[in-house]
C-alpha cells in the first residue's frame, strides 16, 4: 500500500500510462512534440492566415502615421478624449505638478493642512481681540456669525477680569459691561457650549468619607462594627444573614465532618474536591471550561469515546487499530470497548507543517502536499 495521486481539476496528473477510445481536447500541447504521431499541418492555409492579417495591419499603422507631427494642432486621427490644446495630457493629477499659469482655481473647498497656500488672504481669524480704556461698556465685533463664542477680559496689569455682564448682542457682536470705568482688553474667541460629564472622585471637594458600595471603602475605618460580621470570626451568626444552614468549619454552627448536609443551591468562590468513588451530575446541559477532557483516566490503553444515549451510537478511538471509529451498533454507556463500523479519515497536510509519520499511513486517509491531493490505499 501506498500513497496514491488523486487526478481533480486543475492538479497535474501523473500516469504510467493513457489510453482512451474518445478524442482527447486540449488548449495547447506541452513539450517539443517529438512523439506526437498523426498531426497533419496544412501550411498554405497557415501562410494565407499570417499574410492576410499582416496586410491588414500594415495598412492600419500607415494610416495611423501618415499625419504624425511634433506640433499636437497638426495632428490628424487623434482618438477622443485627449484634452483639447494641452501640451501635457495627465492620467491622473495625483502627486503631479501643474501649472495654471494666469488662469482662475475655482473649488468650493480646499483639503489639507494648507500649510503650502501662498498669497491668500483670510478674512476671518480665531480670534478677536479689543482694548479699551476707562469705559464702563465695551462692543466688541467679532463676525463670526455665531452667539457660541468664548470672552474673557483682562485689565491694564494683564489680571482676568470678571466683567459685570456678558451679552450675545447678536452673531456677530458681544458686549462686555463693568461695574466702574475699567481699561483692558476683550479676547473673544470661537467656542461651543461647555459639556457635562462625570467628574473623577478624587476631585470632588467634602466628599464623605464613605459611600455605599464604593469599593474605596477601608474596612478597618468602619466605625461602631457590629461584634458579629469580622470576616473570618468563628462568631458568625446564621441568623445575620437570614440563611438556614450556613456552612462554617465553625463548630458553633452545630456542624461536624462527618454530618450530611443538603443545599437548594451552592456557589463558590474557590476550588471544589469530591473524593468518592461515583460523582453523578444530571443536568441539561453541560458547561466544561477545560479545554481538554481526559477519559479512560487511570487504566492502561484501551478503547474510550463517547456514547450518545438511546440512539446507540458512539464516536471514540480503537486501540487496536490505532484509528478514531464510529459505532452504530447499539453502544451503550457501560460498554468497555468500541465496536468500529467505519474509521474516520485524517488529513495530512504537508503544507501546514505536517509529518507523514506511518501512523497516519492509513487506508483512506488524506495528504495534501503542494496542493496535490494523495490517498493511502
Amino acid at each position: 500500500m501506498a500513497w496514491k495521486k488523486i487526478i481533480v481539476s486543475g492538479s497535474s496528473p501523473e500516469l504510467n500510462s493513457l489510453s482512451v477510445d474518445n478524442t482527447v481536447t486540449a488548449n495547447a500541447f506541452s513539450g517539443n512534440g517529438a512523439s506526437i504521431t498523426g498531426v497533419v499541418h496544412n501550411a498554405g492555409e497557415i501562410a494565407s492566415q499570417i499574410s492576410g492579417s499582416f496586410t491588414s495591419l500594415s495598412g492600419s499603422i500607415a494610416t495611423r502615421f501618415e499625419g504624425l507631427t511634433s506640433s499636437y494642432p497638426e495632428l490628424t486621427n487623434i482618438p477622443n478624449g485627449i484634452m483639447s490644446s494641452s501640451a501635457q495630457v495627465e492620467a491622473t493629477l495625483n502627486n503631479n505638478s501643474v501649472d495654471f499659469g494666469s488662469g482662475t482655481v475655482t473649488a468650493t473647498a480646499f483639503v489639507g493642512d494648507g500649510s503650502n497656500i501662498s498669497n491668500i488672504t483670510i478674512d476671518q481669524s480665531a480670534t478677536v481681540i479689543n482694548s479699551f480704556t476707562a469705559q464702563t461698556s465695551v462692543a466688541v465685533t467679532h463676525n463670526f456669525s455665531s452667539k457660541n463664542v468664548i470672552a474673557t477680559v483682562y485689565d491694564a496689569n494683564d489680571a482676568m477680569l470678571i466683567p459685570a455682564s456678558v451679552v450675545t448682542t447678536n452673531d456677530n457682536v458681544i458686549t462686555v459691561t463693568f461695574s466702574e470705568a475699567t481699561s483692558g482688553r476683550v479676547i473673544v474667541g470661537k467656542g461651543g457650549h461647555i459639556v457635562s460629564g462625570s467628574i473623577p472622585y478624587a476631585n470632588i471637594i467634602d466628599r464623605p468619607t464613605f459611600l455605599s458600595s464604593s469599593a474605596q471603602i477601608n474596612y478597618s475605618e468602619v466605625q461602631n462594627i457590629p461584634s458579629g460580621i469580622i470576616s473570618s470570626s468563628a462568631q458568625i451568626d446564621a441568623n445575620l444573614f437570614n440563611i438556614d444552614g450556613l456552612v462554617s468549619s465553625s463548630a458553633q454552627l452545630g456542624l461536624g465532618t462527618t454530618n450530611n448536609v443538603e443545599f437548594a443551591d451552592l456557589t463558590l468562590t474557590g476550588d471544589l474536591v469530591v473524593q468518592g468513588t461515583t460523582t453523578s451530575i444530571q443536568t441539561e446541559n453541560l458547561l466544561v471550561e477545560d479545554k481538554f477532557i481526559l477519559v479512560n483516566s487511570g487504566s492502561a490503553a484501551a478503547d474510550g469515546g463517547i456514547v450518545v444515549n438511546g440512539a446507540g451510537v458512539a464516536f471514540g478511538y480503537d486501540n487496536s487499530a490505532g484509528r478514531w471509529s464510529l459505532d452504530s451498533a447499539g453502544a451503550t454507556a457501560n460498554q468497555t470497548s468500541i465496536s468500529t463500523d467505519a474509521f474516520v479519515a485524517g488529513v495530512v497536510d504537508i503544507d501546514a507543517g505536517h509529518s507523514d509519520i506511518s501512523e497516519y499511513q492509513k487506508n483512506g486517509n488524506i495528504k495534501i502536499d503542494s496542493g496535490t491531493i494523495f490517498i493511502y490505499s
